[in-house]
């Protein structure tokens, strides 16, 4: 039986976080599993402002803001 080898939280193994073009902070761009990107994963801030103000690029859950005002409506540049 073949173990399966856990991957970093936060970038999924890719190397790369979905929105920056940067490599993954916490596992410098190897993909591997680390516990410090897990811990961040279970208690992140909210990231939906980056993308479309619904869903979090991150954890891929519905907007999870912590304040009552939650960033619903999206507002274009003038």
């Amino acid at each position: 039986m073949l173990k399966k080898s856990k991957k970093c939280a936060v970038c999924k193994g890719d190397g790369k976080i979905e929105i920056f073009t940067s490599s993954c902070p916490f596992c410098n761009g190897t993909g591997d599993y680390n516990k410090s990107a897990e811990s961040y994963l279970e208690s992140h801030i909210c990231q939906c402002i980056f993308l479309d103000r619904k869903t979090c690029p991150l954890c891929k859950k519905k907007c999870h803001h912590d304040t009552p005002n939650r960033p619903k409506v999206l507002i274009n540049p003038l």
